[in-house]
């Protein structure tokens, strides 16, 4: 007896119908494992690079990054007691002010990792002009001007004068171009230091890219789809 070709052709589509889905499962089942992989590695590299980075920046929690030097020009006016009393002085003030790098509060929200182009991408503080240090030793006393110039009078000079100085360094170490040299070092000087941290960690070839929160939309677009470090981790504490 003949089989019915209607039973033959519905039994033949529900084994293609069949043969499709396990197909389409194992696809799913291969990219689901591939991504599973792809954030296993993610988190493995993102926890790596917080231990380093964190030992690193708590070894090294601040850098010098650089430092302004210089004289200034100063004249005081002492009005004393009496009209009489009146004295007046111009010095020169060496004087020196450096540029400090706080890395102590970085945490792994200021870390982001581009597993694609092995670029580590660190947001650092801006850097910080320290008081100005007034070198006395080095004054030089240009000219001195009053009928009968007393020790506390000489001593008041000398006090407004590094005042005065101090005013003037300040001002000169908030200038755009010793602030932006001393960012250009800090950049420097922070890839530099974790260079070799990652290379003995051996997390393999790593760019690091140092950056500060006020850098513009430019220069961060390539990691508008990185996440941080932190959030890295905390994706895979909520996956478990």
């Amino acid at each position: 007896m003949d089989a019915d070709p209607n039973l033959t052709r519905t039994f033949n589509d529900r084994r293609l119908i069949i043969g499709v889905v396990i197909a389409a499962l194992l696809v799913l089942a291969y990219f689901y494992w591939q991504r599973r992989a792809a954030q296993q590695e993610e988190y493995q590299t993102s926890l790596g690079l917080a231990r380093v980075l964190s030992a690193t920046f708590e070894a090294t929690d601040k850098l010098e990054v650089g430092r302004v030097d210089g004289a200034l020009d100063v004249t005081t006016v002492d009005p004393g007691l009496f009209r009489f009393l009146r004295s007046a002085q111009k010095a020169t003030l060496p004087y020196s002010v450096a540029y400090q790098l706080d890395l102590g509060d970085l945490d792994t929200g200021d870390y982001r990792w581009d597993a694609e182009k092995r670029i580590l991408r660190v947001t650092i503080p801006d850097v910080v002009p320290t008081t100005p240090n007034i070198d006395e030793t080095k004054r030089r006393t240009l000219a001195t001007d009053g009928m009968f110039v007393t020790r506390e009078a000489y001593d008041n000079l000398n006090r407004r004068a590094a005042t005065l100085a101090t005013r003037a360094a300040t001002t000169e170490a908030k200038k755009p171009v010793h602030l932006n040299a001393a960012r250009a070092n800090a950049r420097k000087s922070v890839a530099k230091l974790l260079e070799t941290p990652l290379s003995v960690a051996g997390l393999g070839d790593v760019t690091v890219e140092v950056a500060f929160p006020f850098d513009g939309v430019a220069r961060s677009e390539q990691w508008d789809v990185s996440p941080s470090i932190e959030e890295v981790l905390a994706r895979h504490k909520a996956d478990q």
